[in-house]
């Protein structure tokens, strides 16, 4: 069990799990709208307040936990994050439902921030990157399998009992990482003032922008993909195999993430973000044409992970050269920006539909895309300026 290919297994799975809790809502999004009477477009909000606490909590969390071991402190959180988790499912209000939701959202990212931090202990530092890309790839598994597989459940059953299967997913993986991890690592004792110096680097600043604009363009559309694969005249049982599929296009988005980190990285990206604007410019279009707005929704999944690899390893490596003492905060800026990303698009996402029409939301997503384009551009002309020097 102490094989780093087993234990970057367990890692994904728990990756798995919180993918699943995180985007659970977006599979049974009417569901939960019927069952508190509230509209589609509040329940959305649901996203924007997870995203909202994740990256609020995440920082916080990671950096006062970085002096404690990380083995029993990543068991603590999950337990934390399995209680939530129980608790939504029990809700029975909407303003339960909402608090449940606020302490699964507290936790998950410095989970996920202590998880990548692992991957350097357990994996040699050739494989690191590809450990990286996998535990990311936990969240694409998610889609492929877990969310549809739970807005299946919730048609036979009820979407509640969704939230008791990652429950019971969850234990039996927190038993696995028990018996998995090593649990005597290396402590690096630092005051937060010292860890915080990381964030006065251009290159992690700027940086930090980059996945922020990039999954906000993408969240725009994607947590309207429901409504969106209903307007373009499916039927409702095929819902399930449409986000299997999207979920397939979204993993396999997160390993060519991993393929362009050691391949050109950020500096390739430009050019996925030149595509990109195309895409989402096309889909108030082609959302009239049933089989070419499906194709242009799968597209926008393939791309919608492209920067989880690249910007991650970019963080990391700077830590590890210059600031040794923030690794854990490092690891834990592209999971908070990225959730920013999300409550910044969702709830862009639901003026444009409260607004202007669901039809509408590939225009809003553009100008956040736009701003990654121009993001990506600038990191790039500081990271060749720090090389100089």
């Amino acid at each position: 069990m102490h094989n780093y290919k087993f234990q970057t297994a367990m890692l994904v799975l728990l990756s798995f799990v919180l993918g699943n809790n995180e985007f659970l809502v977006m599979g049974v999004l009417s569901n939960i709208s019927k069952t508190y009477h509230v509209s589609i477009a509040n329940v959305g909000l649901l996203i924007t307040a997870y995203g909202l606490i994740y990256a609020i909590s995440t920082p916080i969390i990671t950096s006062l936990l970085g002096n404690f071991n990380r083995y029993y402190t990543l068991l603590g959180l999950t337990v934390i994050f399995i209680i939530g988790n129980t608790l939504s499912g029990f809700a029975t209000t909407y303003t339960v439902l909402i608090i449940s939701r606020v302490i699964s959202a507290m936790v998950a990212g410095a989970i996920i921030s202590l998880s990548m931090t692992f991957s350097s202990v357990i994996a040699p530092r050739s494989k690191q990157g590809s450990v990286v890309s996998w535990i990311f790839s936990g969240f694409s598994i998610a889609s492929v399998f877990g969310v549809p597989f739970s807005t299946a459940i919730s048609a036979v059953f009820d979407w509640r009992m969704t939230f008791f299967i990652i429950s019971i997913v969850s234990v039996i993986t927190l038993i696995l990482l028990m018996l998995s991890l090593p649990k005597d690592l290396e402590k690096i004792n630092s005051p937060l003032k010292r860890q915080l110096d990381l964030i006065k680097d251009s290159r992690i600043y700027v940086g930090f922008f980059l996945p922020f604009f990039a999954i906000a363009a993408i969240y725009v559309i994607y947590t309207y993909l429901q409504p969106l694969y209903g307007t373009l005249g499916f039927s409702v049982g095929s819902l399930s195999i449409f986000l299997a599929v999207y979920g397939f296009a979204s993993l396999a988005s997160n390993q060519l993430s991993g393929r362009i980190s050691e391949h050109g990285g950020l500096k390739f990206m430009p050019k996925v973000y030149g595509a990109e604007i195309f895409i989402l410019l096309a889909l108030p279009f082609l959302i009239h044409y049933k089989y070419f707005g499906l194709i242009n929704l799968i597209v926008i999944g393939v791309v919608m992970y492209l920067i989880n690899a690249p910007i991650q390893i970019h963080f990391l490596n700077i830590a590890e050269e210059s600031y040794p003492q923030a690794v854990a905060l490092a690891s834990s800026l592209n999971p908070i920006t990225s959730n920013l990303g999300i409550s910044l698009g969702s709830a862009f996402g639901s003026i444009i539909v409260g607004n202007v029409g669901l039809n509408n939301v590939g225009f809003g997503a553009v100008l956040f895309a736009i701003g990654a384009l121009l993001v990506n551009l600038q990191l790039n002309r500081i990271i060749e300026n720090s090389a100089i020097k």
